[in-house]
């Protein structure tokens, strides 16, 4: 067959306009460096965990991983990214259904992200409301939008939650469906005021470290208020054995999640961008997330931390918040936290709908997903992004603790990545290139233990402590399977027009 034939045009249709800024703050927002900050890993510190030097661990790890990344994405700089060098080097069959099973985990992601995005701008109200002393804000922290981690919604609170997170959603896409370019812009605003923001928190910590006590018993006390238990810390102030422990949490939130510049490698404006979007993002996420914990240990001491940071309502960004000292600069901060939030969805809402194009133009998906508009939008895909997201925005909405059992589906990302590690050892093997076939080993090694710790460790979703939780299971299982059904039948329905969709993953795909 013809390669002309093969795909469904000679030309993506997608523009080159996505400079090195664009491709760092895409994967910085990949990486989510602020929301590490916040409660998605302090609050889980075990006696003797340092986190600044599980973070620079885990960042050292990730080397491998990014070496990979940016080999492949030079050689293959297309649209899809790893789908497109796993489904050449792979097959197939397991580059379709491995992305597939790792968008619709992301789509999950995203949607309980959106809706527990709240908690975040719970924590800005009620920090903010306790410290300035305002009726209002506590109001809003109590009754309106709550904590989802904290307390069960009532219907009435969910559906307040739903429509927030459903509207900045519905936004988001809108935009990029108008402008490709818009959709870029949006992700590079967000990731310059929430990187803004980290380092105005960062310099007001750095500068109380006079008075760091005296300034932080406002915040102190309105934890105790809570009733939360607050006990002196008594145990050691390291343990290589309790440090690595962590190095899961900033491995499967933080540091592996690199592959959202790859994705969009095609539209990128030159190969300086291919070189080191990668390298520069994760560097400078180590930077932000290993200095940040460090600095927290310096200015308030290691056992100060470590007998508050188990409340999940002391952490760095409300550590900053109460140290302001004014009204300004406190909402400059609590904003900047919103913004995370708010900036992982409008990455992912580019990334994914560049995988669902990929997959289209390799025909594995309907072609209309991969039909571009007159400003380089690939609309169908984002309007796809947009259904199901909604549907799953819906769940913490009928059962909260049926969305957090979502989260585990995480195994799904990092056996995700294992697979990629694999097929840079496959590549470097059949091209001769060393390096990837030792990154590649080294990184699988390090995906295999990843992906055990996601299904064992009962922090992470999959395993609750007594057993498999069944609605993660549930969803995994569906996940997997589903996608090859998918597979299955687009070889099929391809088989029946005469096109056969081995020779399809024999070729790279058109720029």
């Amino acid at each position: 067959m013809e390669r002309s034939k093969l795909f469904l045009r000679e030309s993506s249709g997608l523009v080159k306009d996505v400079s090195m800024v664009d491709a760092v703050m895409l994967n910085v927002g990949n990486m989510s460096a602020g929301l590490a900050l916040f409660t998605s890993i302090s609050p889980y510190i075990q006696q003797g965990s340092v986190l600044w030097l599980a973070s620079l661990i885990g960042f050292l790890l990730a080397l491998p991983q990014a070496f990979i990344y940016t080999v492949l994405s030079r050689r293959m700089p297309r649209t899809g990214g790893d789908y497109v060098w796993v489904s050449r080097t792979l097959g197939g069959g397991i580059g379709s259904v491995m992305a597939l099973a790792v968008m619709i985990e992301s789509l999950a992601y995203f949607a309980i992200t959106a809706y527990f995005a709240s908690s975040a701008l719970n924590t800005v109200f009620w920090t903010i409301g306790t410290l300035d002393k305002s009726t209002s804000l506590l109001y809003l922290a109590n009754n309106v939008v709550v904590n989802p981690f904290a307390m069960t919604p009532t219907l009435q609170q969910s559906l307040i939650i739903y429509g927030i997170s459903a509207a900045i959603f519905g936004i988001i896409i809108g935009l990029n469906i108008v402008r490709a370019r818009w959709g870029y812009s949006i992700v590079t605003a967000l990731g310059a005021f929430s990187l803004a923001s980290t380092i105005a928190a960062i310099v007001i910590i750095a500068a109380s470290a006079g008075n760091f006590h005296t300034s932080i018993t406002p915040l102190i006390n309105a934890i105790k208020s809570t009733g939360a238990t607050v006990q002196p810390y008594s145990g050691p102030s390291f343990s290589l054995v309790a440090t690595l422990l962590m190095l899961p949490f900033f491995a499967l939130f933080t540091y592996p999640w690199m592959q959202a510049g790859p994705a969009v490698a095609s539209e990128f404006k030159g190969r300086k961008v291919l070189k080191y979007n990668v390298i520069v993002s994760l560097v400078l996420t180590a930077l932000i997330v290993t200095g940040s914990f460090l600095l927290m240990d310096v200015v308030a001491g290691y056992g100060f931390n470590a007998s508050l940071y188990p409340t999940g309502i002391y952490n760095f960004w409300t550590v900053a918040m109460t140290l302001a000292g004014n009204p300004v600069l406190q909402w400059f901060l609590g904003l900047g936290l919103f913004a995370w939030e708010v900036y992982i969805l409008a990455y992912g809402v580019i990334v994914f709908s560049r995988y669902v194009f990929a997959m289209s133009f390799d025909r594995v998906l309907p072609e209309k997903f991969s039909t571009v508009n007159s400003k380089g939008s690939p609309v169908y895909a984002h309007l796809l992004d947009l259904i199901i997201t909604l549907l799953f925005l819906a769940i913490p909405v009928l059962s909260t603790q049926g969305a957090v059992a979502l989260y585990g589906a995480t195994i799904l990302g990092s056996l995700y990545f294992l697979v990629v590690s694999i097929a840079s050892v496959v590549y470097g093997r059949r091209n001769g290139h060393s390096g990837l076939k030792i990154a590649g080993v080294l990184s699988s090694i390090y995906f295999l233990f990843l992906t055990i710790e996601a299904g064992v460790n009962p922090a992470f979703g999959f395993f609750d402590g007594t057993g498999v939780n069944p609605v993660t299971a549930l969803f995994v299982g569906i996940t997997l399977v589903g996608s090859l059904l998918v597979y299955l039948y687009a070889r099929f329905a391809n088989q029946k027009k005469g096109i056969d969709l081995s020779l399809v993953y024999k070729e790279i795909p058109p720029e």
